[in-house]
């Protein structure tokens, strides 16, 4: 994959510099840390994708936890019927 990177001027002649030192290119240089970047970040449970969509809770007139709180709500629907 091909990746553009816009860098001020500056910054651009240090990295060459730095690059030139260590006989290195700007490709090392910006795949490895790519890869240090990606292996801080933990990978998302399906679950906490469901979450950051949106979409845990989406059915309409229900409790937004249900399905982390099932027994909850379980139990709390055979108290009321009980009761009757």
């Amino acid at each position: 994959m091909t990746l553009t990177v816009r860098l001020d001027p500056e910054l651009e002649r240090r990295l060459e510099s730095v690059c030139e030192r260590r006989r290195t290119t700007k490709t090392a240089v910006v795949t490895e840390l790519v890869r240090e970047f990606v292996a801080r970040e933990p990978e998302a449970s399906s679950y906490e994708v469901a979450v950051r969509l949106g979409l845990i809770g989406s059915v309409a007139g229900g409790p937004p936890d249900l399905s982390r709180n099932a027994k909850k709500y379980v139990r709390r629907a055979i108290r009321e019927k009980h009761r009757r």
